[in-house]
């Protein structure tokens, strides 16, 4: 963790999308435990510096005299499913001058040293929905927001948000249409998740500008990518696929890391399906090389319930 305070204000350092998923959606697997320098400022819980979401929990490790910022950021044990969900509390930092910093986790870089916002990561697929679970507490009369767009060549292409406006005291599923105003395949997907929905973070400027208020906190959990015909991306699936080789030009092992009785479906790049198969065992021999080239999705579902995905590519 690199404690400068112009490094130390950048969101996350920059990470290349592999294989077009979006990884531990679940958030299971990417903390991080920081020993803080500081005397009087407490260790804490983050992100792996390069995972695909960051926080603004770095700007607690800045010296006294470079400003006092409280975390907004938490692992927690409250979760839908699994071991852990991700947290997030607005709240006041001393900066000079008091700067309010939403509870936010975004796909966002901020270069304090070249005084630009750089926002998302590498993306080429075109999903319909953005799905998980939330519960939120708001504090007077303040709200929140789940936010997904996709870019091309700087441009937006698509996308679809959602402002939580009263307190949802229980895990409630949301649900976000992705609508396109293109047909371009975008280069690039743009997430946020705030506890306060007064964020801009178009550039340094309206950054340091977000509004909301202090204590207002945005609960995540099971978040996932929704395609055509029901074609879903588990960002945290209940058991581990491996595919190889990928990407293929004759035949898919499939590999399991356990035995299962299930159907498998193969979509392509449209969500049109181009192949089921029944998997019984720990590994399948897919035959892919009638088989377009381009990308596929493979959904396993085991009594109609959807336990895990993968991506590969036909060449």
């Amino acid at each position: 963790m690199n404690k400068n305070i112009l490094i130390g204000l950048a969101l996350t350092a920059s990470f290349t999308l592999c294989a077009q998923t979006f990884p531990d959606g679940s958030f299971e697997k990417n903390w991080e435990f920081f020993t803080n320098p500081n005397p009087g400022k407490t260790d804490y819980w983050d992100f792996k510096d390069d995972y695909f979401l960051s926080t603004l929990n770095q700007l607690h490790e800045l010296s006294g005299d470079q400003g006092d910022a409280p975390l907004t950021a938490f692992r927690t044990e409250d979760a839908i499913d699994g071991n852990y969900a991700l947290k997030l509390v607005s709240n006041t930092m001393t900066f000079g001058e008091k700067l309010f910093l939403p509870g936010a986790a975004a796909t966002l870089h901020i270069d304090f040293i070249g005084m630009d916002c750089i926002m998302g990561k590498p993306f080429t697929h075109k999903p319909l929905q953005f799905t998980g679970w939330y519960k939120c507490q708001l504090v007077k009369g303040d709200s929140a927001a789940i936010e997904v767009f996709l870019k091309k060549g700087g441009t937006k292409i698509g996308g679809g948000k959602m402002v939580i406006y009263s307190d949802v005291n229980a895990w409630t599923q949301f649900n976000i249409s992705i609508d396109y105003s293109q047909q371009s395949t975008p280069d690039s997907i743009v997430v946020v998740f705030a506890a306060s929905a007064g964020y801009d973070f178009t550039s340094i400027e309206t950054l340091m500008q977000c509004k909301g208020q202090d204590g207002s906190t945005l609960y995540i959990d099971d978040v996932a990518f929704g395609y055509e015909q029901n074609v879903r991306e588990l960002m945290m699936p209940e058991t581990v696929i491996i595919v190889s080789p990928n990407p293929a030009k004759d035949n898919l092992k499939l590999s399991f890391e356990q035995a299962i009785n299930a159907t498998i479906f193969v979509y392509d790049y449209t969500g049109k399906e181009i192949e089921r198969a029944i998997v019984s065992g720990d590994s399948y021999q897919l035959n892919v090389a009638k088989y377009a080239k381009g990308s596929y999705f493979i959904n396993v579902l085991v009594n109609d319930k959807l336990i895990t995905s993968k991506q590969f590519i036909k060449e």
